[in-house]
């Protein structure tokens, strides 16, 4: 979950690098960019969406893994583990 923020924020960051200098991908970046714009919602909202609901996957599927092994199986790492997705996966539901 932390690597895709990661991903997202380096992804974030090389469109920057690329928008600072004056190369022939600048050109083709504005114009990505542009097209992106013209649609039915600014790019950061969707950028933001997309990322919530991955990450809004990934903790799901934790909590599943988790669930589905035996409850005698279960150990005190297990179940600290489960609150915590558990309380993130409440959290990125308000949003």
């Amino acid at each position: 979950m932390i690597q895709l923020l990661f991903t997202a924020i380096f992804g974030e960051m090389a469109v920057i690098l690329i928008l600072l200098f004056k190369t022939p991908l600048r050109k083709l970046v504005i114009m990505a960019l542009d097209r992106l714009k013209r649609g039915t919602g600014p790019l950061v909202v969707k950028t933001v969406a997309a990322v919530v609901f991955v990450m809004m996957l990934i903790t799901v599927y934790s909590i599943r893994e988790i669930q589905s092994r035996p409850i005698d199986s279960l150990n005190p790492t297990d179940q600290i583990l489960l609150s915590g997705h558990m309380l993130e996966a409440s959290l990125m539901g308000l949003f």
